[in-house]
């Protein structure tokens, strides 16, 4: 790959700092209370203090901000999800790493959960700040 790959992406991305709750599998089963990096219609970006491996499924909850139907201030919607790991920075578990990249495409949502994570994106687009 060069550094002018085209872009494959075809959901619009955009900077979002949200509360984002992963159900993590395994032997040692819990839940992790982590914040996005970044998200899309079709997948989240976030940090873990905790290596997650590719190809891992994953059920999560985002809480959105989403804008009030009568025109007022914004409410929040959460957003339950699943979705499969696709890329994690370092792409190995490094001993004390404390901050891994984690790459996942959703793989189910809801229809109102989409309907409230476009209605957040859409919100943030219109106003970055």
């Amino acid at each position: 790959m060069t550094g002018n790959s085209p872009e494959r992406r075809r959901a619009q991305r955009v900077s979002a700092n949200l509360k984002l709750e992963v159900k993590v599998p395994g032997a040692d089963a819990r839940t992790a209370t982590l914040q996005t990096i970044n998200i899309s219609s079709s997948g989240v970006y976030f940090r873990s203090d905790h290596f997650v491996p590719p190809m891992t499924r994953l059920a999560m909850e985002i809480e959105v901000s989403v804008p009030a139907d009568d025109g007022g201030e914004h409410g929040t919607a959460l957003v339950p999800c699943d979705g499969l790991v696709v890329r994690v920075t370092p792409e190995t578990e490094v001993p004390d790493c404390a901050d891994y990249e984690v790459a996942v495409f959703f793989t189910g949502i809801t229809p109102e959960g989409m309907a409230n994570l476009e209605r957040h994106i859409a919100l943030l687009i219109d106003d970055p700040d």
